[in-house]
């Protein structure tokens, strides 16, 4: 299954018969045919006819809208998942104090493992890091004693800057990162973070939609009109994991630099042909396969958030603990 991204301004999609058509200015640029399709992206001045929605909706292909950019607006939403059952199960056990306190904790200790993971890789030409390592590491345990929700928001964010600010160091010359700036990103390191971090939430939306949860309620980010509290909790382990360790590569390897990167009002944002480059490797990212420490198998890091979301719906029904994707 593919995800297909549709990133150039002014293209047209059409059906045609079982396929997606991509056109522009009457010349067929893609077919796709529909049953290969998992997750449909569209940034931008994309034009879209009623059957292809009519199509995506039928089949129930997640489709997102972003801006040029990468800014989220929304996606086509179709029948929400029949298992009335389990999102009463999910609305309960959230209504328990001890339930979102417990989820929160292996929300949190599992994003800052994985903060220190990242570092250990980036410490590994010897930058002296061992110092902020030794912090998180501290943070992480600290967390396992808390019993209040505010103040594990507070050790959260504590730890993100610090690593953050050691993050910087694992940039070759000529990349600048002086700490996370979301609105506007103000850097080519930021204005990646934020795309990726755009996509990954995408990702998590989708499998939380098909396995049936309600992706507005979670137990780590407050409730609020319109915020996906679910999907931004259970996104969270993985951001160090995919989105942080694919944006050093991207630098790093030469993938992409500052002159990819053109400048607005709005902030910084990559050229339509450098937002091709980025999506390749996002998706390469997507589909590398890693050991998973219960099944002992290798798994795709799409599939392993998958695999997440689902253990999430046997913690809802008292089956299991939630235990974080943790990398060594």
């Amino acid at each position: 299954m593919a995800v297909f991204y549709a990133v150039e301004q002014g293209i047209n999609l059409q059906k045609d018969g079982e396929r997606l058509v991509v056109k522009k200015e009457g010349r067929v640029l893609k077919t796709i045919h529909f049953h290969n399709l998992e997750q449909v992206i569209l940034m931008g001045r994309i034009c879209i006819s009623p059957a292809v929605i009519a199509t995506l909706l039928k089949r129930r292909i997640d489709t997102v809208f972003l801006t040029k950019t990468g800014k989220y607006l929304g996606r086509l939403a179709s029948l929400i998942g029949k298992n009335i059952e389990l999102r009463l199960t999910q609305f309960e056990r959230i209504k328990d104090p001890q339930f979102r306190l417990t989820i929160t904790k292996a929300i949190v200790k599992g994003k800052i493992e994985n903060q220190q993971m990242l570092l250990r890789r980036i410490n590994r030409k010897g930058l002296g890091l061992e110092d902020v390592i030794l912090k998180l590491r501290g943070m992480a345990k600290r967390v396992e004693k808390e019993d209040d929700i505010e103040v594990l928001r507070g050790i959260e964010g504590i730890a993100s800057r610090l690593y953050f600010s050691a993050y910087a160091a694992g940039f070759g010359k000529g990349i600048e990162f002086k700490g996370r700036e979301r609105r506007p990103p103000k850097d080519p390191v930021n204005s990646l973070l934020s795309l990726g971090y755009t996509f990954l939430f995408s990702n998590v939306f989708s499998i939380i939609n098909m396995v049936g949860l309600d992706p507005y309620l979670g137990c780590y980010h407050t409730v609020d009109y319109g915020r996906p509290s679910l999907a931004l909790d259970l996104m969270e382990e993985w951001r160090p994991v995919i989105v942080d360790a694919l944006v050093l590569s991207v630098f790093n390897l030469k993938v992409l630099n500052e002159e990819d990167f053109t400048e607005s009002e709005d902030g910084l944002f990559l050229s339509q042909d450098a937002l091709r480059k980025f999506i390749v490797q996002f998706e390469r990212k997507m589909g590398e396969r890693v050991t998973h420490p219960f099944r002992e198998t290798k798994i795709r890091y799409r599939s392993y958030i998958e695999a997440q979301v689902r253990s999430f719906v046997h913690v809802l029904r008292d089956e299991d603990t939630y235990k974080a994707a943790v990398f060594r």
